[in-house]
């Protein structure tokens, strides 16, 4: 700052704030001999000690301006924080993106409860059961063991047909047996072929295919399912007919009387022991599925939340804080722009040796006396003791 001379002020003059250089012995003497010691002015002028608008002329200042390294570091800081904040801003709109996606999912959830309030059975038709899916689960291994048993005895009775003992059993008034196996016919079955065993996978096979055509899209998917059961029906059909020769040929060897299979009850009842519970078990498989289905659809809408949520605290963890970097700027600006203006107390000290040499005359001494005393106070009351300075922060930093 250029060095300025105050106006010669008048007898009521107060002391204006504006930093000044000056020799403060002379600038007291001459303050002084204005205002004729007037204690209440030369208290002003403590002040404006004190707040730094007077300053020695000789003094040159402390300024960290001056140390580079600080420069240096604040440039380094101020671009590491305008990259963090860049980064940062990118992950906050990652997380603001993934926190809409979440919104929209719980709407989506919040719909859902809402419809079903409004249509309490469209609830039990699309809410999962827990309890219809168990009793699905039940009947289906049920019936997966029946038809396993089933298949195989009635392709061991169809394919390898021991004529000598059915005759044998029919001549001993027994009959000709259970279609439903024996332990004793399994391991005989299997002395035949172990192929046996994979017979009842086919007819899983076809229930599979038939939830399979059910779940398409196709426009002639009804067409494929028509063609699939008739297909079953027409293997049943075999195998009945099949087990349904052989015993009349055994009949035929013992000279009794045969029947066609059309008036035989006994072909019919293989025939639906087969074909009807293959039915069975095929609706039951693709309720099972169909009714999982259902557990399915709000289950997702609560994992992909989850999945989400997760997203958005990896994402929140990879956040880097803004706050410690700004403090160290901060720092680094308070001390960039820190003035120091000299000792206070032996400004004060200058500054009021010149003002009480104006105030020598005994006609004013007890002005001088009050002026020491103001002094004398000033310095207890803000503590301004050998060494104290003044610091000041620049207006423009």
């Amino acid at each position: 700052m250029e060095k300025s001379k105050a106006s010669t002020p008048t007898q009521t003059e107060k002391a204006i704030h504006q930093i000044e250089y000056v020799n403060l012995q002379e600038f007291g003497y001459e303050k002084s001999g204005n205002v004729k010691g007037d204690p209440e002015i030369y208290t002003s002028y403590l002040n404006r000690i004190l707040n730094g608008d007077l300053v020695d002329e000789k003094f040159s200042g402390l300024n960290e301006d001056d140390k580079p390294e600080k420069r240096d570091k604040l440039k380094k800081n101020e671009a590491r924080l305008e990259e963090t904040s860049g980064k940062n801003e990118e992950i906050n709109a990652q997380i603001k993106e993934k926190q809409n996606k979440i919104d929209v999912r719980r709407e989506e959830l919040l719909d859902i409860h809402k419809k079903y309030e409004k249509d309490p059975e469209a609830m039990k038709r699309e809410i999962f059961s827990p309890f219809k899916f168990g009793i699905n689960l039940f009947l289906l291994l049920m019936l997966t063991g029946y038809l396993f048993f089933f298949y195989v005895s009635a392709a061991y009775k169809a394919l390898y047909t021991d004529f000598e003992a059915i005759a044998e059993r029919l001549a001993a008034g027994m009959g000709t047996g259970s279609i439903m196996p024996k332990p004793a016919e399994l391991a005989e079955a299997l002395q035949y072929n172990y192929l046996l065993f994979l017979v009842p996978f086919v007819f899983y096979a076809f229930g599979w295919a038939f939830h399979v055509i059910l779940e398409m899209k196709h426009k002639y998917k009804f067409v494929f399912l028509g063609s699939l059961i008739t297909i079953t029906f027409v293997v049943d059909f075999l195998i009945a007919l099949l087990i349904h020769n052989n015993l009349e040929y055994a009949k035929e060897l013992m000279g009794l009387t045969t029947k066609s299979w059309a008036a035989n009850p006994a072909f019919y009842m293989i025939l639906f022991l087969g074909f009807i519970v293959y039915i069975l078990w095929s609706i039951l498989l693709d309720s099972l599925f169909r009714e999982w289905a259902k557990r399915r659809i709000i289950l997702n809408l609560k994992k992909i939340i989850k999945h989400l949520r997760n997203d958005i605290k990896d994402l929140q963890n990879k956040l880097v804080p803004e706050d410690p970097i700004r403090f160290d700027i901060g720092n680094l600006r308070e001390d960039i722009g820190t003035v120091i203006l000299g000792n206070l107390k032996s400004y004060i000290d200058q500054f009021t040796t010149g003002w009480i040499s104006y105030l020598s005359p005994q006609n004013l001494k007890e002005v001088k006396v009050k002026c020491v005393n103001i002094k004398k106070e000033f310095e207890e009351k803000h503590a301004i003791k050998s060494g104290t300075v003044k610091v000041i922060k620049r207006r423009n930093i």
